[in-house]
């Protein structure tokens, strides 16, 4: 007995231990349908659900009388643990009835929750006519599957965020979905949504109902103007067919599953320039963006130096943003900004990143100043330029002490202890002084011609090691360089995008940096370009190597995946680096 309740004791430990150590993310409260579209007299579904939070005093909005609620609310509640992170959910679901066509809103739901209101979003459904549509439509021919891309906007600005949905549309049991094959996205910075709306819901296409579900969703944010195409995408779903579903379990028994390619159509997006009149704090934000800043103290001297931090929230293309300057006049030293952290999160179904860029001030005067930071970023949907002013600080500089201590006429500190000598009254000759004898110099300067010669000895050595390391490197570049092409080459018979267009990126920087003798630290685009001055380099090839640098950063964000570019990209390395080495 005594085992047994041990056993118990150490369970509940373990719970407990696990609980405490889960974390919970933030609450949420939603509502959705399970249908857009429905047709008059038919029955659909309204839930709304509370995640990662416990609350009271559930109220549902208003149906009116275009809807008959059928029954509900249908109470459900569920909590799980996946890798320490706890997540709980209830949700209160209605099912109601159509009676009357048109396009109707349900207002939010409202929840206490930890002594606080939370409101739900409002859900939007389409009531349609329930009759034979007289056309002949793909659907009504037996069409049963298909899937489309969708763009949540038709026209955009350079940086703009636009979301791309592949949805299904089904009227079979479908088992499991993956991509074959998409576009390469040519023009866009391109990032996946995790967490899309992908619950099942029931749409009208030609009279005829079909489930929908949203399989994928990417943020595009447009590079270049004009208009840019999305090809198609192939897809191979399985779809279930036949069976006996059993009774007591719900599970299918005997089902076929057959695989079935899909393909959408392709879509294009045409991308506007940015108009006139940026203001001279705009600093490439397209979207919708907020502002806040805090900085570390208010009162310094002109030896200290000020911590400003800007965070930016925003839609955009966050990476075409660049940091804002301060206009602070002469008064000030500004250093150069620097960000510290970026990071990206989901909201409403679009992609929201986050951007902290911190500046080092420092004062040249003392007196009281005035520090406001702003942002200027371009608004896409009111299509004017806005500025973001946050909180004015007001600070206070006082002089520094640089200044050393002052000394009075005789040599020594005011407020000294100590007393001039006395005079000597009497002197006798004495012997001869050390210092004129050679021997004393030679004992006394022997270890320090030791050191130094041990220390020049050594110096030496370290400048010739490092002079044979850097012509080493210099003829090892070459074989480094197309090595990391022979991998490329590699990527690229197995169709792997991006590994090939990092294995030429770093080919390439590589080459370069050590021929340049530049640290590998400061390898960059901008500064190797600037640095083939050096080199006997034509402009056209310069022209041609910032080209080629510029497309491997434009696959390794998009994930381009198309086979002639890249074996344009690698044919292009390999001429660049045989040209350089041949006239140098």
């Amino acid at each position: 007995m005594s085992l047994l309740r041990t056993i118990s004791l150490l369970s509940c430990l373990l719970l407990c231990s696990t609980l405490s150590w889960a974390q919970r993310d933030k609450p949420e409260f939603r509502a959705f349908a399970d249908a857009k579209q429905v047709l008059e007299g038919s029955f659909f579904e309204v839930t709304f659900a509370l995640s990662n939070a416990e609350g009271t005093n559930f109220k549902a909005p208003s149906f009116g009388t275009a809807f008959t609620l059928v029954s509900g609310p249908s109470r459900s509640a569920s909590t799980t643990i996946i890798n320490g992170r706890m997540s709980s959910e209830m949700s209160f679901a209605y099912a109601l009835q159509a009676k009357k066509i048109g396009t109707f809103t349900f207002g939010p739901a409202s929840m206490e929750v930890n002594g606080k209101i939370m409101r739900s979003n409002s859900v939007t459904v389409e009531v349609v006519k329930n009759e034979n549509v007289g056309k002949t439509s793909k659907a009504q021919k037996g069409e049963e599957l298909f899937v489309k891309a969708i763009l949540n906007a038709r026209e955009a600005y350079l940086g703009q965020q636009v979301r791309l949905d592949y949805k299904v549309f089904t009227r079979v049991d479908l088992e499991n979905f993956n991509f074959v094959e998409e576009s390469d996205y040519v023009g866009f910075y391109v990032e996946d949504i995790q967490h899309p709306n992908s619950h099942m819901e029931e749409e009208i296409v030609g009279g005829v109902r079909y489930n929908t579900r949203i399989l994928r969703s990417i943020a595009l944010y447009p590079q270049k103007e004009g208009q840019l195409n999305i090809e198609p995408a192939t897809l191979q779903v399985a779809v279930v067919a036949g069976g006996r579903p059993d009774p007591l379990t719900g599970l299918t028994f005997g089902a076929e599953i057959r695989r079935v390619p899909l393909r959408t159509e392709a879509v294009s997006l045409l991308v506007k320039p940015l108009p006139s009149g940026a203001p001279a704090s705009f600093s490439g934000g397209v979207g919708i963006f907020n502002m806040s800043s805090v900085i570390n103290r208010t009162e310094v001297t002109t030896d200290d130096a000020l911590t400003l931090r800007l965070t930016l929230t925003g839609d955009g293309d966050m990476k075409r943003v660049r940091a804002p300057l301060l206009n602070l006049g002469e008064t000030f030293e500004v250093y150069d900004p620097k960000t510290i952290s970026e990071e990206a999160s989901e909201t409403a179904g679009l992609r929201v990143s986050r951007k902290t860029i911190e500046y080092l001030i420092m004062s040249k005067k003392a007196g009281k100043f005035s520090i406001q930071p702003e942002f200027s970023f371009f608004n896409a949907e009111s299509k004017q330029y806005e500025t973001l002013k946050d909180y004015s600080y007001n600070v206070t500089v006082r002089q520094g002490s640089g200044n050393g201590a002052k000394n009075n006429s005789s040599g020594l500190e005011e407020g000294s202890d100590l007393q001039p000598l006395k005079a000597i009254t009497s002197l006798s000759k004495g012997h001869e002084p050390l210092f004129n004898n050679p021997l004393f110099w030679i004992i006394a300067l022997a270890p320090f011609l030791v050191w130094g010669g041990g220390a020049l000895y050594q110096y030496l050595r370290l400048l010739g090691k490092e002079r044979r390391d850097e012509v080493r490197l210099q003829k090892n570049a070459r074989k480094i360089a197309l090595g990391h092409l022979n991998q490329a080459e590699r990527h690229l018979v197995a169709n792997q995008s991006r590994d090939f267009y990092d294995a030429v990126s770093k080919a390439i920087l590589g080459y370069l940096g050590d021929k340049l003798k530049i640290p590998k630290a400061d390898w960059s685009k901008e500064k190797i370009t600037a640095a083939l001055a050096q080199l006997n380099v034509q402009p056209e090839l310069v022209e041609r190597l910032q080209k080629l640098l510029q497309n491997c950063e434009m696959a390794l964000f998009a994930g381009q995946a198309n086979a002639t570019a890249m074996q344009e990209t690698y044919t292009n390395a390999l001429e660049i680096l045989t040209t350089v080495e041949d006239n140098n």
